[in-house]
């Protein structure tokens, strides 16, 4: 087996890491009877969230390889190295050693795990931040006894902090009912939602404040004219040009035909060909769709750097539910990983003001290209 010049890439970085990283987690995932073994202390490279019950730990990095645990959704293991091997989806063929065994990445979001130093007064129009942690609950009141809401906000995603207070907690609150992750809870985020408002409050320690300087536009010297996004279906790939000349590519998943578990109808989510122009964009979404009840449905706060191109509503954007590229699997929108949505949302137009969520072309100018970067879905 071949590492991957990626994984060559990370491994070379590990002595920076070492001072972002925490003490590794205690393991917990389930074996088949048996405890599972502690392997010597390595230093990860990141962390697997597993992103469903029974994602399946094999000695090896092959899909016939032996199960030696079964992790439950939400489960988080140190990654230690990746591995290309020639096992695994057509399209798909990464595998991550972590604790034990080896996982297949399509079971797994890779995530980091990094506690930040709080930023005390939200100001007059707040700002945007991103979650360092695997995971974080929202809480209804700034305090570890507060009640849950129904809403798990997953590393990666972003948000507007709207107002920054101080624990409600006594340090016997703190010390009785740890949250996950570690972390201080001496000062707490108030986070917007504009799709479901409501009292949302993660401790401030778990996000980490986004700068003015990461919503500056890339290659702004260039003619917006000159700028364009190629989608290719059949490769699954997105392409970034400059005067012709490519500039960036990644893997994506576009949209599929999915079946309809009420129904049994199988349903046309594939994304739209044709020639469009991004019109919208925001640096987070919450994204909902279908019947309440319905298997179907979704109901995904936080959904970074989202740059919308129909008017229908199909965009690029992180994901952050899946971690399988190469293949149709959405809703209609074209999925890619979060750092990549991130480059794509920075280097088109229009560009986003760091006080306002939304920027919008005005209906009239939804079709300039100076105005808005083409994107051809071909």
């Amino acid at each position: 087996m071949n590492l991957s010049r990626r994984t060559l890439l990370k491994l070379g970085s590990l002595g920076l890491l070492r001072a972002l990283l925490p003490p590794l987690p205690a393991m917990d995932f389930y074996t088949d009877g048996e405890p599972a073994q502690p392997m010597m202390r390595r230093m990860p490279i990141a962390f697997a969230r597993s992103l469903q019950f029974g994602a399946v730990i094999r000695s090896e990095p092959d899909l016939r390889a032996p199960k030696v645990g079964t992790l439950r959704r939400d489960d988080v293991l140190p990654i230690y190295a990746e591995w290309q091997t020639e096992s695994g989806s057509p399209h798909n063929k990464l595998w991550y050693e972590v604790e034990g065994g080896y996982l297949h990445s399509s079971l797994a979001q890779p995530v980091r795990w990094q506690l930040n130093r709080p930023v005390t007064d939200a100001g007059e129009h707040g700002f945007w931040a991103e979650v360092t942690v695997p995971f974080v609950d929202a809480r209804v009141a700034p305090s570890v006894k507060a009640a849950l809401t129904r809403y798990r906000y997953y590393g990666g995603t972003v948000y507007r902090v709207i107002q920054v207070v101080k624990s409600q907690d006594t340090p016997a609150d703190v010390q009785s009912q740890p949250l996950p992750f570690s972390g201080d809870t001496t000062w707490w985020y108030r986070i917007e939602d504009e799709s479901f408002p409501g009292p949302y409050f993660v401790p401030a320690s778990h996000l980490r404040p986004i700068s003015h300087a990461e919503f500056a536009p890339l290659s702004p010297e260039v003619d917006p004219r000159e700028k364009k996004i190629v989608v290719r279906l059949s490769e699954q790939r997105l392409y970034a040009y400059e005067k012709g000349r490519e500039v960036f590519t990644c893997r994506i998943a576009s949209g599929a035909y999915l079946k309809d578990t009420a129904t049994g109808e199988l349903k046309d989510y594939t994304t739209t060909r044709g020639v469009w122009y991004v019109y919208r964009k925001t640096p987070s979404q919450h994204m909902y769709g279908g019947a309440v009840g319905n298997e179907d449905a979704f109901d995904l706060p936080g959904i970074p750097w989202v740059s919308y191109f129909t008017y229908t509503g199909i965009a690029v954007h992180g994901t952050y539910w899946h971690n399988d590229y190469g293949m149709p699997r959405s809703h209609g929108c074209v999925n890619v990983r979060s750092e990549d949505a991130k480059w794509v949302w920075r280097w088109t137009l229009p560009p986003n003001d760091y006080k306002e969520r939304y920027a919008m072309l005005p209906a009239k100018e939804r079709r300039n290209p100076a105005l808005g970067t083409t994107v051809v879905v071909e």
